[in-house]
């Protein structure tokens, strides 16, 4: 599973795609965006967010 953004927080600084190793990290109309299928759930986005709306990956514990 692939590390998500929280749109509503996310204030379009740019830190996050410029961060990413697999170039999973896409500017999109209203926030940036990751691309689960080319997110390797490495973190380094999450790292350097100043706003913290980049959130890991669900667990399936977390689910339930």
């Amino acid at each position: 599973m692939a590390y998500r953004i929280i749109c509503e927080e996310c204030i379009k600084c740019g830190s996050c795609e410029s961060e990413c190793p697999s170039e999973a990290i896409k500017e999109a109309e209203e926030c940036y965006i990751i691309d689960p299928e080319l997110c390797t759930d490495c973190g380094c986005c999450a790292e350097v967010c100043p706003q913290e709306c980049i959130k890991a990956p669900w667990k399936k514990e977390q689910q339930l």
